[in-house]
């Protein structure tokens, strides 16, 4: 029976796990070895399988019975793939807020958060101007699906979180931000003039300058 105890241990290892691979401290590739998990954390295999287990579910580590648990490797094709996904989803769900009756609260959050975003702009390059500017960023994308209001589409979002905050650490760099935060404003603005086409158009735009930004990142770092 797994006791209250593990649970936390399970959860306290997901989270950091979590957070190693998705700001590549544990790049892609890297073995996961239970016994090098327990030496690092010192707890026994069982909140460490369980964890694995999660990141598994979330597409961060993959396992196969050549190479064990690793984490996750993604080919450019992959990646384009993720983002076009992506992008049909967040403009997708753009539209489905044009038929809502929330759009001045969803403007309202949208405003907020740009002002936030630029304000961590503006105060660069701090380290926590630099940590806000990418908690921020992620929160605007989250508000078009909060106000489409579609289970569904937020499902079917939320599958590919984990990949895509991976995807962020590799092209949300510091010489990115001002393109990121133009971006983010001229989507905001278009919601404000009521243009959800527009607004539509303008997110698949952001989520294909992420994409070039991302294999352009990873290129140069491999030629290092």
């Amino acid at each position: 029976m797994k006791s209250d105890n593990d649970t936390t241990l399970s959860e306290r290892l997901y989270h950091e796990l979590y957070d190693d691979i998705t700001q590549r401290r544990l790049v892609s590739g890297q073995k996961l070895t239970l016994n090098m998990l327990k030496d690092r954390f010192n707890v026994s295999h069982t909140p460490i399988r369980e964890a694995l287990s999660r990141l598994v579910s979330d597409g961060l580590v993959t396992h196969s019975t050549n190479r064990g648990m690793t984490v996750a490797e993604f080919s450019p094709q992959e990646i384009r793939e993720m983002f076009q996904f992506t992008a049909e989803l967040e403009a997708t769900a753009v539209k489905m807020c044009s038929t809502g009756f929330a759009t001045a609260p969803m403007e309202s959050e949208l405003k907020q958060a740009i002002d936030q975003e630029k304000a961590a702009l503006e105060n660069y390059p701090s380290n926590e101007s630099i940590e806000a500017f990418s908690i921020v960023g992620g929160q605007i994308h989250d508000i078009f699906y909060k106000y489409a209001n579609n289970r569904f589409l937020s499902e079917a979002a939320n599958r590919l979180a984990a990949r895509m905050e991976l995807m962020s650490s590799i092209y949300a760099t510091q010489d990115n931000y001002p393109q990121i935060y133009e971006n983010h404003l001229r989507i905001y603005e278009a919601i404000c003039h009521r243009d959800f086409d527009q607004a539509a158009d303008l997110v698949r735009a952001h989520l294909q300058f992420s994409l070039m930004r991302t294999l352009e990142n990873l290129e140069s770092t491999s030629l290092r």
